[in-house]
């Protein structure tokens, strides 16, 4: 260990010159007659530099008689000696410092500098470089004694595992953090190294960078195969398991026998896939993850010769298992004993001596379930239950959700065929998924023509392949040699255009998604240029009297950004590639390579002229594919390449937020899709090589870098556009947690993913997780930009629009016009973003009662929409419903103007019909809009055609959302009014029930809820059942106080006798309008109209 003495006179020796030197620099700042920003930074910058080297001393102290073993050893004496030379130039710096100080404001007292400020005494005397340089000097030794005392506990928090009360899954999580810490700390400080040209720190950084590998508990992990990205079922018993093996006694008679536990059943049951599973979930838990293949004698011999290297002792078996036993409390292992399956193999060789480890023994063997020791001793696994077997073949498959009734039903039988066998279903569902057949011709393709599938095998990869289609691709080798022969640029071209189209799917592949692909990424480079320099901005606007810490942070997340942003060069055709470093697309070479395939018929264009975009014949795409010298090498290189043109040709909006860029993404669905789904296909055949033994490649996992989460949200904004929620969820969340890991959650790029996932998450009713995140996301925007920042009202505009949806009417109201106030102030009233914020002020506006004013922001946002984005733009839809069921809440209330209602349903029906053009009649915001067109439609009187709008709609809901989702509860709900209004009471009064039974959790007191218990009053008073609605309107009074208050216009309208009685007065309106003067709006025109408003009620 270094010198203990020089150490502590080093602390003890910038101890006092920081007090020395604070005393002065408060006699100095009493000499001015305002406060002095350079003289309080500085003053709080010693204290805190105090404050770090009394923890130095501190650790120092409380360690010196720590033993380590010789190699961390090694690294806590450089450490130590490094921090040693730090504080002894964080003193000289004070010093300098002091007496550059001393100098220019004079050797006396400083108290007679009655005026000015030091920056200017410094000018006077051409001192402020050199007292920003050591300003500079002085802050990065402070971050490299900080990065010090980080290192330190790391050491010693590993070191404490023989003597630490805490557990060692504990221990390790918390090393793990402070890992995490400790990489931060190193990144900030080198930031502030080359910031002040302070290369005498560099040895700080290399003692800190030898600490990191030892920031981890768990120091080995072999296992036979990674768990696969779509493991389903087992997940009871992969908890039971953890609590057996990690918090468990052993339940043999021997008190402390080693942990056993044995997994036994039918071959491709899923065995090795779940211990793999379980070691990856329990990583933390175990010093070491280790494995036996079981298989034969001689296979468990070399694993045990591979471990025995890992211990550094004799290759053997017998050397590997006492290594084993000799490992302490505190080197926790698990073995896994893989396929123990031959009836003579002697699996109790393979158990270490002792009682310590955990050992896990997969077999076919029933015999060998003698073994286990621990909790029920054994699983036996045989076939996945139906539902958990349907999932795994369905995404095995990679069918997209939501999954009909049709595709359900035949995975349902391909299971049942497959005996609901693991293995057997993921063969299946890579079949399926490699488009060799269908889900719905799969059994016919197992059962008869199996047997004309042959391989074709070459140096590189394995080919599936039919006997129906070698003649055809023959035919077309011809072709390609062709090509090969001319040796042009326009036919080498024109093969890599090629191997790019069979990676796309192979229809309607449009000519401008090359050119976006090469346009974009200018664009996006002037974008993350100004978001630089915006962040930036809001560092330099960072309060006065900012912590060190928070300074320190601010460094932090610049340096990981800027790490983040170099990235790697884009794999591109070399034609793409050459027209991104030219500045421009070149699109008389790009027509060249075309017209060489298209002279081939290898590609067809479009027929219609205006649909500049080409096709291929299904034999030929999957031909240049799978072509026997189409190394999987070689496939990921240009599945690679044409992932990333579908990742240059979308923008992110703002940039990508027109109608037209809308509708690229619409037409990027099946080849995002299909680009995706060839990705996995190639990890499947890395994964397949890696298992059989016969090619040692590496399982391809793509980088996950900022070029991959860009390329992931984009790919989201796909799914997410057209409905696919599900799979842009998956991807989001794997950037959210990429972002947070490496930025924080105060940085721009991690608000908006999370605030993007938030989106998603409202989309899939989990409307808790998205308000939770919005939340965050919101309180980390005012801390770092403050409540008037563009920004932040952004996310108080979604976060008031979240409480909307929670029925939180009240508070929604408050948040968004404090939202719009300040984006009208920023943006203007027609700017889209204003004007978004301003459609949702809107609805909050129309669900307090104050119907005129919500239709007027609602007009004026179609309108402002219209100009900024198109009359078919998603966003100006969505304005025109809000407007329409503007038009609709007023006259459904009594307050109607005469034609609101033939407004409303004009309005909506033009709605409707374009969803169904542009989305398909299945998609959410459809299945949306024809709800409101039949609830307009029923109030109309026209119950029949409302009806009809609603039920097909409706039947589509429930299938693909389930029947407790709420927007299935929401029309169920006006399901129940609508027969209200058609007089079918009896059924209406079981639907209703149905509804407020189903509400009563997690929503007992949403909005819904309660117009579904008003509902169901109203209905039972008309049907003379006055006696059973006692305890339902004590409810619906209590609930609707509860929420709203007893002065809130929903709580009069809800509760007014006269709303819930049997025959109210036709010529009343429901409740006295609380946002206008009675006078200033002409009633509804008398009718039918108003005789239902008055009979049955709405919200």
């Amino acid at each position: 260990m270094t010198d203990p003495f020089s150490l502590v006179v080093g602390v003890a020796g910038l101890a006092d010159v920081c007090i020395r030197f604070a005393k002065f620099l408060k006699q100095a700042k009493d000499g001015f007659q305002k406060v002095d920003e350079d003289l309080e930074d500085l003053s709080k910058e010693i204290t805190a530099l105090y404050s770090v080297s009394d923890l130095i001393k501190r650790s120092f102290e409380a360690n010196t008689a720590t033993v380590f073993d010789p190699g961390d050893q090694k690294i806590i004496n450089d450490l130590w000696q490094t921090t040693r030379t730090t504080l002894t130039g964080c003193r000289d710096l004070i010093e300098r410092l002091n007496a550059l100080i001393t100098h220019v404001l004079g050797n006396e007292n400083p108290k007679h500098a009655r005026s000015n400020s030091l920056r200017k005494y410094l000018r006077l005397q051409s001192k402020e470089g050199s007292f920003i340089e050591l300003r500079h000097k002085l802050n990065a030794h402070q971050t490299a004694l900080q990065t010090s005392v980080v290192a330190v506990n790391v050491i010693y928090t590993r070191n404490s595992q023989s003597t630490s009360n805490e557990s060692f899954a504990e221990l390790s999580k918390k090393l793990a953090s402070l890992g995490a810490d400790l990489r931060s700390s190193i990144v900030s400080l080198q930031a502030k190294i080359e910031s002040a040209a302070e290369r005498d720190l560099d040895n700080a950084v290399k003692s800190a960078q030898n600490v990191v590998p030892l920031a981890s508990l768990n120091t080995h992990f072999y296992t036979p195969q990674t768990v696969s990205s779509i493991f389903t079922g087992r997940t009871t018993d992969l908890d039971s398991l953890r609590h057996y093996l990690l918090h468990s006694r052993s339940t043999t008679k021997k008190l402390h026998s080693q942990k056993r536990f044995v997994v036994y059943g039918l071959p491709g049951s899923g065995k090795t896939q779940f211990c793999c599973k379980f070691a990856s979930d329990n990583k933390q838990s175990f010093w070491g993850i280790f494995w036996i293949d079981a298989s034969s004698n001689e296979h468990a011999k070399q694993s045990f010769s591979t471990i025995a290297r890992v211990g550094k002792v004799e290759p053997n078996e017998r050397a590997a298992k006492s290594w084993l036993s000799s490992l302490t409390r505190d080197q926790p292992w698990l073995l896994i004993v893989d396929n123990a399956d031959e009836a003579n193999f002697p699996v109790e060789e393979c158990f270490p001596d002792g009682e310590s480890g955990t050992i896990i023994i997969t077999t076919r063997n029933p015999m060998l379930k003698v073994h286990g020791t621990i909790g029920p001793r054994y699983y036996q696994f045989g076939e996945l239950g139906e539902t958990d077997s349907v999932e795994l073949l369905l995404r095995a498959a990679d069918e997209p959700l939501p999954w009909s009734n049709s595709t359900l039903d035949s995975a349902k039988e391909i299971c049942k065929t497959l005996g609901y066998l693991p293995l057997a279903l993921m063969h299946a569902g890579k079949t399926i998924l490699s488009r060799l057949c269908t889900l719905e011709n799969y059994l016919s393709f197992f059962e008869k023509n199996w047997t004309r599938i042959r391989k074709i095998k070459s140096s590189n990869d394995v080919h599936l392949i039919s006997d129906a289609n070698a003649t055809i691709y023959s035919s077309y080798e011809l072709i390609h040699d062709g090509l090969m022969a001319k040796g042009t640029q326009a036919s080498e071209d024109a093969l890599d255009l090629l191997k790019i189209f069979s990676f796309l799917h192979r229809q309607r592949i449009r000519v401008d998604f090359f050119f976006r692909a090469v346009s974009n990424p200018k664009l996006e480079m002037q974008d993350q240029k100004r978001r630089e320099q915006e962040e930036k901005r809001i560092v330099n606007q960072a309060k006065p009297n900012a912590t060190w810490a928070q300074t320190f942070r601010n460094f932090g997340i610049h340096a990981v950004t800027s790490l983040l942003n170099l990235g790697s060069r884009p794999v591109l055709p070399r034609m793409l590639s050459d027209a991104v470093a030219a500045g421009g697309f070149d699109e008389l070479r790009f027509r060249e390579a075309l017209k060489e395939l298209y002279q081939m018929s290898l590609v067809f264009a479009n027929p219609d002229p205006k649909d500049d975009s080409y096709s291929m014949h299904p034999a030929v795409h999957l031909w240049v594919r799978e072509r026997p010298e189409m190394r999987i090498s070689d496939q990921a290189i240009w599945c690679q390449a044409t992932a990333t043109i579908l990742t240059q040709a979308i923008l992110l909006p703002p940039l990508g937020d027109t109608e037209e860029d809308e509708i690229l993404r619409r037409d990027l669905l099946p080849h995002v899709s299909h680009v995706q789904n060839i990705e996995h296909i190639i990890q499947a055949r890395f994964f397949e090589n890696q298992q059989s033994r016969r090619r040692m490649w590496p399982v391809l996992q793509p980088r996950f870098d900022r070029a991959r989460a860009f390329q992931l949200v984009k790919f989201s904004m796909v799914y997410s556009q057209c409905g696919l929620l599900e799979e842009a969820e998956k991807l989001q969340l794997q950037v959210k947690e990429f972002a947070m890991s490496r930025l924080g959650i105060e940085h721009t790029t991690t608000m908006d993913i999370m605030l993007l996932l938030s989106s998603t998450y409202w989309q899939l009713t989990q409307g808790e997780k998205a308000a939770e995140l919005q939340q965050q996301v919101l309180e980390a925007c005012i801390k770092v930009r403050g409540k008037s920042d563009l920004k932040t009202l952004k996310i108080m505009d979604a976060y008031g629009s979240s409480r909307w949806q929670q029925g939180r009417i009240t508070e929604a109201l408050g948040i968004q016009k404090t939202a719009v106030e300040g984006l009208k102030k920023l943006l203007g009233d027609n700017q889209v973003d204003t004007l978004r914020a301003m459609g949702r002020l809107g609805r909050s506006l129309g669900k307090n009662f104050r119907f005129t004013e919500a239709i007027k922001v609602h007009l004026k946002v179609v309108h402002g929409l219209r100009q900024q984005l198109g009359a078919s733009h998603l966003d100006t839809l969505i304005a025109m419903d809000n407007l329409a069921m503007a038009y609709f809440d007023r006259a459904a209330h009594g307050y109607g103007h005469a034609g609101d209602l033939d407004a409303a349903v004009k309005i909506e029906q033009d709605v409707f019909d374009q969803r169904k053009d542009k989305l398909g009649q299945e998609h959410l915001y459809t299945l949306w809009a024809g709800l409101n067109l039949a609830r307009i439609k029923g109030l109309r009187g026209e119950v029949d055609e409302a009806l009809a709008i609603f039920l097909p709609g409706h039947a589509i809901a429930r299938r693909n959302l389930g029947e407790t989702h709420f927007g299935v509860l929401l029309g169920k709900l006006h399901y129940g009014r609508l027969l209200m209004y058609a007089k079918r009471y009896e059924e209406a009064e079981e639907v209703l029930l149905e509804v407020t039974e189903s509400h009563q959790q997690p929503h007992s007191a949403h909005p819904d809820r309660l117009l579904a218990i008003f509902s169901l009053i109203k209905c039972r008073n008309l049907l003379g059942k006055q006696a059973e609605t006692t305890v339902l309107l004590e409810e619906l009074t209590e609930s609707t106080e509860t929420l709203f208050g007893t002065d809130h216009a929903w709580y009069k309208y809800l509760t007014n006798p006269q709303n819930l009685s049997k025959e109210p007065e036709e010529s009343k309106t429901p409740i006295t309008p609380v946002d206008h003067p009675t006078e200033s709006i002409n009633p509804i025109a008398k009718g039918n109209h108003v005789a239902m408003i008055a009979k049955y009620g709405h919200i």
